[in-house]
């Protein structure tokens, strides 16, 4: 970080003269070349596209951390099993079927060939709707794992106390499980969060149009084919990696206490 930080500021061709020395003269016309590189864009797709993730990976993780921790079903113990499979299966591996029978980017172009606005809809946001996809899928085994166990030391007397005023599972899930397991779902979600914020493989092959470049693939543009201006691109990278910094710290509390809850009896 103060390595890329320092090189933002160096002019043009002396990060390669000395890479390691301060800057003879601050460069801030580096930032303002970044940002006109489309960073801001870049910035709020990335955003977007990881708010989105977050959020879906969390609503379907938390239900399914809450049977496993409290409801008795047959087969329990496998579904486990295979959900935490998923933690074993590397992108890499899945790439090609991924590209050529994505589920989402298929059905949205089965439906935007029948209908204008979801022609207008997939030419604009098609290209998140197919990356969206893997980011959920590889985002739930972990959730599901770290929620469940969260929800294990959960005492039983507060969903016991919830089922006699009438609560249902549902109700159990929001209102008591869920503010409870806060510091839990902070930090799944940050660990997501800085995941797919990121990402460079899955977003590289699924988004093609530049409206819809997340940071990872908005930064690769700024590397000619010939010569590269590499204190643009520390400036770029740095802009990239303040936002994740900000979050964590804002939300380390809650991080800490998420991993470290059990631990101790």
């Amino acid at each position: 970080m103060v390595w890329s930080l320092i090189n933002a500021f160096k002019p043009h061709g002396e990060i390669r003269i000395s890479p390691w020395a301060l800057p003879s003269q601050i460069a801030w016309s580096n930032f303002v070349e970044a940002w006109r590189g489309s960073m801001g864009l870049y910035l709020l797709n990335t955003v977007v596209v990881t708010a989105i993730a977050v959020v879906v990976i969390v609503v379907l993780s938390a239900p399914a951390a809450y049977a496993f921790a409290r409801l008795q079903f047959r087969g329990s113990v496998v579904l486990m099993g295979f959900i935490m499979s998923g933690l074993l299966i590397p992108v890499h591996a899945v790439l090609v079927p991924l590209y050529q029978f994505n589920p989402g980017s298929l059905l949205l172009k089965r439906l935007a060939a029948a209908s204008s606005p979801l022609l207008w809809f997939s030419d604009r946001f098609g290209d998140w709707v197919a990356v969206l996809g893997p980011y959920i899928a590889f985002g739930l085994p972990l959730t599901v794992v770290m929620l469940r166990a969260y929800f294990l030391g959960i005492p039983r007397e507060l969903s016991d106390a919830a089922v006699m005023d009438g609560c249902g599972h549902l109700r159990i899930l929001r209102s008591v499980f869920m503010p409870v397991a806060a510091p839990a779902v902070a930090t799944v979600a940050i660990f997501q969060a800085a995941w797919i914020w990121n990402e460079l493989v899955l977003a590289m092959v699924f988004i093609d149009k530049p409206l819809q470049k997340t940071l990872t693939v908005g930064l690769m543009s700024f590397q000619g084919e010939h010569s590269t201006d590499w204190g643009v691109v520390m400036a770029g990278v740095f802009m990239a990696v303040v936002p994740v910094l900000l979050l964590y710290f804002a939300f380390q509390k809650h991080i800490i206490k998420g991993l470290t809850a059990g631990a101790v009896k």
